[in-house]
């Protein structure tokens, strides 16, 4: 993981006290299931009874249908995963910037992800960070590249070593 990546997601996770951590994707499109395939890790590796100040989603195709959940929870910082276009070498992980997410470019959902941070930004009192993990493949009924499971076993290691730090 990039270093600035690593140094900004361990500062901003260290200043929240609640934070909801959502996969978007879908599953059945190859690399497009990183997002989910990112939570299911953590919350095999994060003991429930342990989090109740972490909120897990898979938000699948339509993350907008959690609104109400996270809204509920009140979390400080909303962190997301999404495979994302953009042109970077497969499996590159990167902070992305919402606003320049075109929908139909790089989404499979329903409602444009910078529509989505927008809305949980103006309706809460939150800061959301989207991660992109550049996909190789999003064809349908394809496995997750290899290029990407890597991707995807780094960000949970560092998630799951820097809840574990910040005892979450």
């Amino acid at each position: 993981m990039p270093e600035g990546l690593f140094n900004i997601l361990s500062k901003e996770i260290k200043n929240a006290q609640r934070i909801c951590i959502l996969g978007a994707g879908n599953v059945q499109k190859g690399d497009d299931g990183a997002g989910p395939m990112v939570i299911q890790i953590l919350k095999e590796k994060i003991k429930m009874p342990k989090t109740e100040n972490i909120l897990l989603i898979d938000g699948g195709e339509v993350p907008e249908n959690f609104t109400g959940e996270i809204r509920k929870f009140q979390p400080e910082l909303v962190i997301i995963f999404d495979a994302c276009i953009s042109g970077k070498k497969p499996g590159s992980i990167y902070l992305i910037n919402p606003e320049r997410i075109i929908a139909n470019d790089i989404s499979t959902h329903r409602l444009p992800l910078s529509m989505f941070v927008k809305f949980l930004e103006e309706t809460m009192t939150t800061r959301v960070i989207v991660i992109g993990i550049e996909p190789n493949n999003l064809n349908f009924g394809v496995e997750i590249s290899p290029e990407v499971k890597q991707a995807v076993k780094t960000l949970t290691s560092f998630f799951t070593e820097i809840l574990k730090n910040l005892n979450y």
